[in-house]
């Protein structure tokens, strides 16, 4: 069972593990058709606990009070019981209200650049995340990306100044309320991310639509945590009166550069940092990135249709039940359009050398990539893996898939 994600205070993780603690002592187990996920009413692949105080979706990620390493929805029934804090969930609790609106796009791009020109990542000279350079300073891409502070006062005088500067420039200040992340508290006034510290400052990563506008940002720790997982977070208020959560959106990482023009292969990758880099070494694919591996589905056929795919998902995807039922899953929606459009374009799986995790790392070191058709890449599972593919891909032609 994957851990929790996100970069979290010494206290917040304590609570999380309490939560944890109970799911070892109560146990967790499949859901049936007795007994469906509470989320996606479905009678498979989720999880419980056996109190059904903690559901484990692996279907959807839409408003989770956490989310997997592997992009699974963790949803809690009572957060009183399971992740109280003295800071964090019970001030939560006592205000509760009905998330607003999600703000349009236009005015969540405005706020997210904003936010990110004010404290902008290029401030150090390089990012090293986990031993792996992402990008120099050197890289017009580098000020994209953002830095959240760690604590709460730092964010504080973020917004302070982002408040300042939409007023200098457009004496208005844009609605921040319904942008995931902002939220207002009772006596306090606006509030920037959550109301504890993190144990880090945090990389805030933007994830674009198809137009190049920042529909919603990831964060991730700059410090390297021993024995943590979860390495990604989303910039959210959902549990803070009147905030809201962005969902689980798809990053176009072609936005960027394929504006107008009109790609013939889209590739699709796990997460949108990995999907900056495959961009730059395949500037004729039109990449894009999702944010967990059962995430953004539709999204991501639906960019590629009439298109040849390519998925690049990391190398665990051979060994890894829940990777390779998600992988299985994609490919069946792509043939399930194809056969409904009637069209026929191939779907092709990228690997490269087992040393490597991610594309990303694989590119960096220059190892050769390999592409495989689907069964090709089935063939190649460990047996476990190859059951799950098999029930996902029941009933389609492989032929349909460019083998």
């Amino acid at each position: 069972m994957s851990q929790c994600t996100g970069a979290v205070s010494e206290n917040n993780e304590k609570a999380a593990g309490r939560g944890w603690e109970k799911v070892m002592l109560t146990g967790y187990k499949r859901v049936s058709r007795k007994s469906p996920c509470r989320i996606c009413g479905k009678p498979d692949w989720c999880s419980t606990t056996r109190d059904q105080s903690i559901s484990f979706c692996a279907r959807s990620a839409t408003n989770a009070d956490r989310l997997s390493g592997k992009g699974w929805g963790i949803y809690y029934s009572d957060l009183g019981s399971h992740l109280r804090t003295r800071n964090v969930l019970s001030k939560r609790l006592r205000f509760h209200s009905a998330p607003p609106p999600l703000m349009s796009i236009d005015v969540r791009n405005k706020v997210y650049r904003k936010l990110i020109q004010l404290s902008p990542a290029s401030r150090l000279c390089e990012l090293s995340l986990e031993g792996e350079t992402l990008i120099d300073q050197n890289c017009p891409q580098f000020c994209r990306y953002g830095i959240f502070p760690k604590s709460v006062e730092d964010r504080h005088r973020l917004l302070r100044s982002l408040i300042r500067s939409f007023l200098k420039e457009d004496e208005v200040l844009p609605p921040f309320i319904g942008v995931p992340g902002f939220s207002r508290r009772r006596n306090k006034g606006l509030q920037l991310g959550s109301d504890f510290d993190y144990s880090s400052d945090l990389l805030l990563i933007p994830f674009l639509d198809s137009k190049g506008s920042i529909q919603a940002c990831q964060m991730k720790s700059l410090d390297n945590i021993p024995n943590r997982s979860g390495k990604y977070l989303w910039l959210s208020s959902v549990r803070q009166p009147y905030g809201c959560g962005p969902g689980t959106p798809l990053h176009h990482e072609g936005a960027i550069g394929f504006q107008g023009k009109n790609p013939k292969t889209v590739l699709v990758t796990e997460g949108a940092l990995k999907a900056a880099i495959a961009q730059k070494f395949f500037p004729d694919r039109y990449v894009v990135g999702n944010s967990g591996v059962a995430t953004s589905h539709k999204e991501i056929v639906k960019a590629a249709r009439k298109k040849e795919l390519e998925i690049a998902f990391d190398a665990d995807c051979f060994t890894n039940p829940n990777v390779a039922r998600a992988l299985a899953s994609l490919i069946s929606l792509r043939v399930r359009e194809q056969q409904f459009l009637d069209y026929d374009h191939p779907v092709r799986i990228l690997t490269w050398d087992k040393r490597f995790k991610g594309i990303d790392d694989a590119l960096i070191a220059e190892a050769p990539l390999k592409h495989l058709e689907v069964k090709e890449w089935r063939a190649a599972l460990t047996p476990e893996c190859f059951d799950v593919a098999r029930h996902e891909l029941a009933g389609i032609s492989l032929s349909k898939m460019g083998g």
